[in-house]
C-alpha cells in the first residue's frame, strides 16, 4: 500500500468550500479562524488523507542537499537549525550534503556540481540565507528541483519555505518593554537587505505606534559595537530607557561598548535581544531574549521537503512558528524620571 500523504491546499479548499489563504491559517495553527471553520477544513483533510495513498516518486534514501552561506552569524543557530535537520534527515531515511553557497553562481563553483552533475543531483534542496535576487533561485527553478527556504518568513514565488515569527516576536518584546513604562526605546543592529532585520523592525516599529509612541530617531543600524557608537553620539546623555537588539550577537557586540561608557545594565538601561543563543543567558546579568523553535524549523524543513519530492504537484507551502520571550535579570521597570 502507497504512503498517505497530505493533499493540496487546492484540493482541501475546494472539499472545504473555502479559500486557499483560510486553509493556510488552518494547517499553520494561526488565530483569527472561528472554531467552526477550523473544523470544516480539518474534516476536509481528513477525508482525504483516508482517500489517497499518494505513491511516492522516490522511495528513497533521499539525497537532500543543504546549501547555507560562509557565514552563518551564531555558530549555535546554525548547530541548532542543523541538528533540526539531522533529525528530520533521520526520520525520513535520507542522505545529507552540505555545501557553502556564497553568490555570484560561477559556473565552476561547488554548487553547481552538486546541482547539475546527474550522479550527484540531489533529489531536493534546503536553502538557507539566500537574498530575493540570489541566481541560485533562478538555477533551482531552471533545474526544477524541489526546494524549502529554511528559517525564512516569506516564501519566494514557486519555493516553500519553514521559519519563524520575526515581527510577532519582535512586537511582544517591545510590548513588554512598553508595559513596564519604557516610552524610549532603540532598535540596535542589523542590516535592511536581510528579511529578519525588516520584520524585526516592522514589529518594533508598529509595537511603538500601537502604544502611541514615535521613535525620535531611535533606530541605529550596522554592527552592534558601531550601532551602540550611534546611539552614545546622538546625544550629550543616554537618549533612550530600553533597546531591543535585532539578535544576540549585536547584543552581544555592543553591551561591552555601553558598558564601557559606565551605563549599568539594567539599571540605567533595559535590554531585550533575539534568538535566545546560550550567551544570553550566561551573561552578566543574564540577558532577556525571544526564543526561536530552530531545532523543530529545521525538522519541519526536512518534512516539508520530502513532501515535495515524492509530491511532484504539490503547492509551494509556508511554515511559520512562534517565538518565546524568555525574560531574564536586563528587563525592568523604567526609572523614574
Amino acid at each position: 500500500m502507497g504512503k498517505s500523504v497530505r493533499p493540496s491546499v487546492s484540493e482541501i479548499a475546494n472539499l472545504a468550500g473555502v479559500s486557499k489563504s483560510t486553509v493556510s491559517l488552518v494547517l499553520n495553527n494561526r488565530p483569527h479562524v472561528s472554531e467552526s471553520m477550523r473544523k470544516r477544513v480539518l474534516d476536509a483533510l481528513e477525508a482525504l488523507q483516508t482517500q489517497s495513498t499518494g505513491t511516492p516518486r522516490i522511495k528513497g534514501p533521499f539525497k537532500i542537499l543543504l546549501l547555507h552561506p560562509a557565514h552563518m552569524g551564531s555558530i549555535q543557530v546554525f548547530r541548532e537549525l542543523l541538528q533540526g535537520i539531522h533529525r528530520g534527515i533521520e526520520e525520513v531515511g535520507g542522505r545529507l550534503t552540505l555545501a557553502v553557497h556564497q553568490p555570484p553562481l560561477h559556473p565552476t563553483h561547488t554548487t553547481n556540481v552538486l546541482l547539475l552533475e546527474p550522479t550527484l543531483r540531489p533529489h531536493g534542496v534546503l536553502l538557507m540565507g539566500a537574498l530575493r535576487d540570489d541566481p541560485i533561485l533562478e538555477l533551482l527553478r531552471k533545474e526544477n528541483l524541489p526546494t524549502v527556504l529554511v528559517a525564512r518568513e516569506t516564501a519566494f514565488d514557486g519555493f516553500s519555505a519553514v521559519g519563524m515569527d520575526n515581527y510577532r516576536g519582535a512586537m511582544e518584546a517591545v510590548d513588554y518593554l512598553i508595559r513596564l513604562g519604557h516610552r524610549r526605546i532603540a532598535f540596535l543592529g542589523g542590516s535592511e537587505q536581510y528579511e529578519y532585520t525588516r520584520n524585526r523592525l516592522a514589529g518594533y516599529r508598529d509595537a511603538l505606534a500601537q502604544a502611541g509612541i514615535t521613535p525620535e530617531g531611535w533606530v541605529f543600524l550596522g554592527k552592534g559595537d558601531e550601532a551602540a557608537q550611534a546611539l552614545l553620539s546622538a546625544s550629550p546623555s543616554l537618549p533612550v530607557t530600553a533597546i531591543f537588539f535585532v539578535n544576540d550577537e549585536h547584543a552581544s557586540q555592543a553591551l561591552p561598548t555601553l558598558q564601557k561608557e559606565g551605563i549599568r545594565i539594567p539599571e540605567d538601561l533595559s535590554v531585550i535581544a533575539f534568538d535566545d543563543t546560550e550567551l544570553m543567558a550566561q551573561w552578566t546579568p543574564p540577558i532577556s531574549s525571544v526564543a526561536v523553535p530552530r531545532m523543530e524549523i529545521g525538522e519541519l524543513a526536512v518534512k516539508s521537503l520530502v513532501e515535495q519530492i515524492t509530491r511532484p504537484s504539490i503547492e509551494s507551502i509556508r511554515i511559520i512558528l512562534h517565538t518565546q520571550l524568555r525574560i531574564r535579570e536586563t528587563s525592568v521597570r523604567a526609572p523614574k524620571e
